[in-house]
């Protein structure tokens, strides 16, 4: 009996889904549209934690000696890098991958 209810509950929420992106196809595109920005920044993070991680495993510089304002440096050059890589046409995948498994839930 529950499961019926339940069952009936999901029917109504399905529905009004459906109905919602009938009446108005502007506020779906407009959730694709930022759906593609939450893609690119998660791949924006995920390469700057890539980059980070690659930069640890190289040694030390021998000509610019460690300091924190060349770590800040090096922070934001990873920053810089990761962000335009992952806005732009030739980016490595993670992005379009995450929005085609995720537009079918909006």
């Amino acid at each position: 009996m529950d499961i019926d209810l339940i069952n009936q509950n999901l029917a109504k929420i399905t529905l009004a889904k459906v109905k919602s992106q009938v009446t108005n196809p502007e506020a779906k595109t407009l959730k694709e549209e930022q759906l593609k920005e939450v893609c690119a920044g998660f791949e924006a993070i995920f390469l700057k934690t890539m980059l980070k991680s690659m930069r640890s495993s190289l040694a030390g510089n021998a000509i610019f000696p460690e300091s924190n304002g060349m770590n800040i440096y090096k922070s934001m050059q990873d920053q810089y890098l990761s962000e335009n890589l992952s806005k732009g046409k030739s980016s490595i995948g993670v992005r379009e991958f995450l929005y085609q498994q995720l537009k079918n839930s909006l």
